[in-house]
């Protein structure tokens, strides 16, 4: 079907929900998007937005026009977490076509929903929205219980605890993978820091600046049995997060006291969908695949999404044959994303101390005599034009 004139509903204030908005409007489309907050904005953290993610942003008329304060590393360094000594360090941004980014996600948060409102888009606020109805000839959507608004098709990008998900996709209870991950900024005061990831045991912390140097962005992930909800704006306590770091060596712990505030969620492994749509409703990002931040490419996997999902609607004019045509063309990709991070997952926080130091040194060997491999094993990824 065309997209001019329809009727598009959005559900979710992220970054999925708004890049499909701005997606659907820029081929016309009458597109409300219905966020619960009171306000637009995110959890304090960084983001980092591979090629892949670069290109739909470029498409989307978003980068470079609407995002300031971005940086793109030279590389980002491997280190061993007790030793503070480089193991191996993977380059970014030396070839134009296959940029890397990192930036404060609510900076691109403000850059969507700027553009979002340029293209027309209603973003309606304090909306807890939901699909009441999906049929043949569109769907219904109830806006806190009570107003209740029609629709070509709904897109639901409402997260990893997608309630459209839970009700209209019979999904199965989500599997908590014993390993809960941290995060924090702080700001610089003056430090300089290169991107570093620090291997630990059962452990791995990430360090990188943002905002032209003026804030340290700070991640720890660890395996820990003690159950955890899965939610990023679940406070943790500052004093726990340096304890279970302790060990690491003093530049980052010295790092790591400074930190006032911090959040605390659980990994989750999702069982996978049959299927991502209904009638007319369509799942997007988190909210039809969640994925764990091994590989950095939860957002752009949404972006992703959002430009697959508009342009195959706009060019096949069955919606439910479309719809299918989406999810046949997203799926494959992202379960070997989801893959991919559990995989990257299990290296960072290798315990075997005799596998461990196989680790490090077949990664030294590898920088040493085929420095290019590291680079290029993911362009399978970060290679991709959605």
């Amino acid at each position: 079907m065309t997209l001019l004139n329809k009727k598009i509903g959005v559900i979710g204030g992220g970054i999925g929900g708004l890049a499909s908005a701005i997606a659907f409007a820029k081929f016309g489309s009458q597109v409300t998007l219905y966020e619960k907050a009171l306000v637009i904005s995110e959890v304090g953290a960084g983001i980092q937005i591979s090629a892949n993610g670069i290109n739909v942003l470029t498409k989307l008329g978003i980068y470079p026009d609407y995002l300031k304060s971005v940086g793109f590393p030279k590389n980002i360094i491997f280190k061993d977490y007790k030793t503070d000594k480089a193991i191996t360090e993977i380059q970014h941004n030396q070839d134009l076509n296959l940029p890397y980014m990192q930036l404060h996600r609510a900076d691109l948060i403000e850059a969507l929903v700027a553009r979002a409102k340029s293209l027309g888009v209603n973003i309606v606020l304090g909306s807890k929205a939901k699909v009441i109805n999906s049929g043949d000839s569109g769907s219904k959507i109830k806006v806190n219980n009570s107003e209740v608004f029609d629709f070509d098709l709904t897109v639901a990008a409402d997260g990893m605890n997608s309630t459209v998900r839970q009700y209209w996709f019979g999904q199965r209870p989500s599997v908590f993978m014993k390993q809960i991950a941290w995060r924090a900024l702080i700001p610089s005061n003056g430090m300089s820091i290169e991107p570093t990831v620090y291997m630990g045991i059962n452990k791995h912390l990430v360090m990188y600046p943002l905002r032209n140097g003026k804030i340290i962005n700070i991640i720890g992930v660890q395996s820990n049995k003690n159950l955890a909800p899965e939610s990023w704006t679940n406070d943790g306590s500052p004093e726990k997060f340096y304890n279970e770091f302790s060990d690491f060596n003093t530049s980052v712990t010295n790092i790591l006291s400074d930190i006032t505030e911090v959040k605390l969620w659980g990994l989750y492994s999702h069982p996978t969908l049959k299927s991502w749509s209904h009638k007319n409703v369509v799942l997007l990002g988190d909210a039809a695949h969640p994925m764990l931040p091994f590989m950095a490419q939860g957002s752009c996997m949404a972006l992703e999404d959002a430009a697959v999902l508009a342009r195959v609607l706009n060019k096949i004019n069955n919606i439910d044959t479309a719809l299918k045509k989406y999810e046949n063309i997203r799926k494959k990709r992202v379960t070997a994303v989801q893959k991919t991070s559990i995989k990257n997952g299990k290296f960072f926080h290798i315990n075997n101390l005799i596998l461990r130091k196989f680790f490090h040194i077949t990664m030294l060997f590898i920088t040493k005599f085929h420095p290019s491999f590291l680079k290029s094993r993911y362009n399978w990824i970060y290679n991709y034009k959605a």
